[in-house]
């Protein structure tokens, strides 16, 4: 009997197992990335000449002596420069400001697609940087004719875009997530929103939560204290709550979540504080008195209240030699050194200038993971060449990002 009740459960076990849903998700960071069309526009813009008016501060375009390329100008100080549609001119370095031109674009668009097709195996892909749909459209496998999107529009031009292979599942909503942008800040203060996907996979809801949180307050080993007065970690501090409220909100109905992307902050480090999380010292499961600031924006988001919002980071792994993977290791724990960070970017390790601490994976209950995220390689596609005065061997790295990839049962 007790034999025939154990090859009952084991029986019942493998069943809800393969009653389990698996997805593969992936989060990139593009860097600015474009269409081809607003790239022929802001080619145009940045090759412009521009003079100085000593009143203002602010260029203007003219062919009066003195007058520089907008490739040399911070173009936050062009009259008139539009920030909702065009990135700034210095998006590209090597040793200079590299003068983009068309041909060297379609070739790195070219080179992300070839990438995604044979290095990025992920039912959902959620990007951040990038201009709009069309442009994802444009470097996916097949022109994008696979996949449905969920888009940001509006906003500044940095938008963040979620998608997915239509096979997968039937699209619920796509709700861009407002507060997250601060709106009552001025516009210079305001970070980017939030973006949320909600799928039926298998009759069950999965909620994808895109993120690209405000810059410049990476670790609390490095000076970037969250609850300091430098102007990059008071709006970060800003996001706590409505991050909070946010992943709340989308556990709500049942749905298992995954928030996930650029985080512009390492929450190893802020794990590895020995400091209280908060500057009272009060625990972050009960409500932020007001007047009190958080030093970990993690440990505030996944407080375990209420359970169903319990999220869990998802361990991190590097796919590069067993050095390159130390350096990983030893990145959660501290502070690299400028050459171990350079050495982890090179192309023989993971190839890109922000290797690893800003991006991260983080699920609900209900979710589990197999194995740890991966950040993958990019390698010899991570740098910028800019090339003879012909610009025929322009070379434009694919992002300063890399992918991360997770692989997923619910």
């Amino acid at each position: 009997m007790i034999r025939y009740l154990a090859a009952c459960l084991f029986v019942l076990c493998g069943w809800a197992d393969a009653m389990a849903s698996q997805v593969t998700i992936a989060t990139w960071n593009l860097g600015w990335h474009m269409d081809l069309e607003t790239v022929q526009h802001w080619i145009g813009e940045c090759s412009k000449n521009y003079v100085e008016d000593p009143a203002t501060g602010k260029f203007k375009p003219s062919q009066e002596a003195g007058f520089k390329p907008g490739w040399d100008i911070d173009a936050f100080k062009i009259e008139g420069w539009d920030v909702s549609r065009l990135p700034v001119c210095n998006v590209y370095f090597a040793g200079g400001t590299v003068r983009v031109n068309l041909d060297a674009y379609r070739k790195r668009q070219e080179q992300i697609a070839n990438f995604i097709s044979r290095s990025l195996p992920a039912d959902i892909i959620a990007f951040q940087e990038v201009s709009g749909e069309q442009s994802v459209r444009e470097v996916l496998p097949n022109g994008g004719a696979d996949y449905d999107f969920c888009p940001v529009t509006g906003y500044k031009v940095q938008r963040l875009v979620i998608a997915w292979k239509k096979t997968l599942g039937e699209k619920v909503t796509c709700a861009i997530e407002d507060a997250l942008s601060l709106p009552a800040n001025p516009d210079d203060k305001r970070p980017r929103p939030g973006l949320a996907l909600t799928l039926k996979i298998d009759g069950k809801l999965l909620r994808i939560m895109d993120v690209h949180l405000k810059s410049g307050c990476v670790s609390p080993f490095d000076g970037g204290n969250l609850e300091g007065s430098d102007k990059d970690c008071v709006i970060l501090q800003q996001q706590i709550d409505p991050i909070e409220s946010w992943v709340e909100r989308a556990a709500a109905d049942g749905a298992k979540i995954v928030l996930l992307g650029d985080f512009n902050r390492n929450v190893w480090h802020e794990l590895r504080d020995q400091r209280p999380a908060r500057t009272d010292a009060s625990g972050t499961s009960t409500p932020r008195p007001a007047g009190v600031l958080s030093r970990s924006l993690i440990e505030e988001i996944a407080d375990g209240q209420p359970a169903t919002a319990n999220l869990m980071i998802l361990d991190e792994h590097c796919q590069i030699s067993d050095a390159g993977q130390a350096l990983c290791t030893q990145a959660e724990i501290r502070d690299l050194t400028t050459p171990e960070t350079q050495l982890l970017a090179s192309d023989n390790y993971l190839g890109c200038r922000n290797p690893v601490g800003l991006d991260h994976i983080l699920v609900g209950p209900g979710i589990k993971s197999d194995g740890p995220a991966e950040h993958l390689s990019i390698g010899n596609l991570g740098g910028n060449k800019a090339g003879t005065p012909n610009g025929k061997d322009q070379m434009l790295a694919i992002s300063d990002h890399c992918p991360m990839i997770a692989r997923l049962n619910f």
